[in-house]
């Protein structure tokens, strides 16, 4: 009688572990997403959590009320990352049920001028932007060809990372495949040519710069060529 009554108190407790699970799981699966938190990896200047929330509903439509459950987040992530301001997306499942979303944001690197406005970042993906008054990024004047915007992108990366040219960096245009770059605070422009050399040219235009600010009489030139080897040549024309 003992152990009937330990068999049936046994199997009492396994429908309640079992109850207990099915109901925990139940209210879990129909509990709902009602919170996204949402943090920038860096200081944001394109976004913000309002528009980023904006992406999220119209990104999802109907997922942004799915059960956590049946949520895909990989698919989440995939369909975020196609907003050209975005350069990365994390999203996670927080254990309250919520949802937490981690941005970071592509870093504005030049301005391109063309029918539309846009910034380009440092690999080249272009983004439309509105005026951002403290920022003062070089202005690409491109051709109709949208394939130089990749190599010049690259190329504005390696000028910026000289202390003179991260300052004095204004514009620089493609003309004839020949880059020409226009200073701030330099009345002439600058022959770069191509990219090749580039250590070497941007060498040669510190010295001339400096050159320029000591002595009056390289004063009035209104163009200088970096392309010749081992010389700057400087024109009044």
């Amino acid at each position: 009688m003992k152990a009937y009554k330990s068999i049936i108190f046994l199997v009492l407790m396994l429908l309640l572990l079992g109850g207990s699970y099915w109901f925990s799981h139940t209210k879990n699966q129909t509990k709902k997403v009602t919170e996204v938190e949402i943090n920038f990896t860096h200081p944001s200047l394109l976004l913000d959590t309002l528009l980023v929330n904006k992406l999220l509903t119209q990104n999802l439509s109907k997922q942004s009320e799915q059960l956590k459950e049946s949520l895909d987040l990989n698919m989440l992530e995939t369909q975020l990352k196609r907003t050209p301001e975005v350069q990365n997306i994390e999203v996670y499942m927080l254990p309250q049920g919520g949802l937490s979303v981690e941005v970071t944001e592509r870093k504005p690197l030049f301005e391109v001028a063309s029918d539309k406005r846009f910034f380009g970042d440092a690999e080249g993906v272009l983004f439309e932007y509105q005026s951002i008054d403290s920022l003062e990024l070089p202005v690409f004047k491109m051709d109709s060809t949208i394939t130089t915007i990749v190599p010049t992108a690259d190329l504005i990366t390696k000028l910026r990372k000289d202390p003179l040219l991260d300052m004095e960096l204004k514009a620089i245009y493609l003309n004839n495949n020949e880059y020409i770059l226009e200073l701030r605070s330099f009345p002439f422009e600058v022959v770069l040519g191509d990219s090749t050399q580039l250590q070497q040219k941007i060498k040669k235009l510190n010295v001339f710069c400096a050159f320029q600010t000591s002595q009056d009489s390289l004063k009035g030139y209104k163009k200088i060529n970096l392309s010749y080897k081992n010389q700057v040549v400087a024109t009044t024309l």
